[in-house]
């Protein structure tokens, strides 16, 4: 696959929507259920599950195998974030930066697309990535 195959470029994205999912999970050990940032980690959580199956379907639609090149959240060895207690600027720091990460991938990712509709997903992602950044700052 060439650096602009759209198909490439989702399947992209949808690695590292599998990363940050690694990320939240941990991140939600870490933050104590009373914290607002709390809520924003099961927020963000959900909305991960769901991008991830969009991109998987998207990933279909345009002709690719999805999770064929690349391992699941299972096949995956996370590293530690954060080997001892974390604060809620420690969380909120390493996720803002994952996420910059994954906006990244997102903008390559719309810039390579001639489907309108994986086009549109990935612009709907981009806006809700966009939205958790901002829900990340303190």
């Amino acid at each position: 696959m060439t650096p602009h195959d759209p198909v490439a470029a989702v399947s992209a994205v949808l690695s590292e929507v599998l990363d940050v999912v690694q990320d939240v999970k941990q991140a939600h050990r870490k933050v104590p259920e009373n914290h607002e940032l709390h809520r924003e980690l099961d927020r963000l959580f959900d909305d991960l599950r769901t991008w991830g199956r969009l991109l998987m379907d998207e990933d279909l639609q345009l002709g690719g195998s999805p999770l064929a090149d690349m391992p699941s959240v299972a096949g995956r060895v996370p590293p530690n974030l954060w080997p001892s207690s974390a604060s809620d600027d420690d969380v909120r720091t390493v996720l803002s930066e994952h996420l910059a990460r994954l906006a990244a991938h997102l903008a390559d990712a719309v810039a390579s697309q001639t489907d309108d509709q994986a086009g549109a997903v990935l612009g709907e992602i981009q806006a809700a990535v966009a939205d958790h950044v901002r829900a990340l700052r303190p």
